[in-house]
């Protein structure tokens, strides 16, 4: 009984921290979602830049597997899939990003994209 309730603990603490992740990222996103412009959207990539917390936003059906984890380790960029809508002020966002991608590594996102595994399985068939 006691290692049961060892497991279900563990489980529970594990479960709460991806939760807490998962909201914290949500927060984040939030911020972005406010700023209406493609003006506003330029000034807060300038001040992503300064801190070091850029981001990029993905539109379409599905994310790309591994996007998140090549942009994260790689090149400090957060992920985020957006779904279907396209939202031209973030879109605004990523132009800057690619630029920055340009300036700083010689790699644009379609660059990195092809990085991933889900471009390594597709090409592959």
């Amino acid at each position: 009984m006691i290692g049961t309730f060892g497991i279900c603990f563990v489980l529970n603490l594990h479960l709460w921290t991806e939760y807490y992740k998962s909201l914290q990222k949500q927060k984040r996103l939030t911020e972005y979602y406010e700023l209406d412009t493609c003006e506003k959207m330029e000034n807060r990539f300038s001040i992503d830049l300064k801190k070091g917390e850029l981001k990029y936003f993905h539109f379409g059906i599905g994310s790309i597997i591994g996007m998140d984890e090549i942009l994260g380790s790689k090149y400090d960029i957060e992920y985020y899939s957006m779904g279907c809508i396209l939202r031209s002020e973030m879109e605004c966002y990523n132009k800057l990003i690619d630029k920055h991608l340009k300036k700083k590594f010689n790699k644009s996102i379609s660059d990195i994209q092809k990085e991933t595994d889900f471009y390594k399985l597709t090409e592959s068939e």
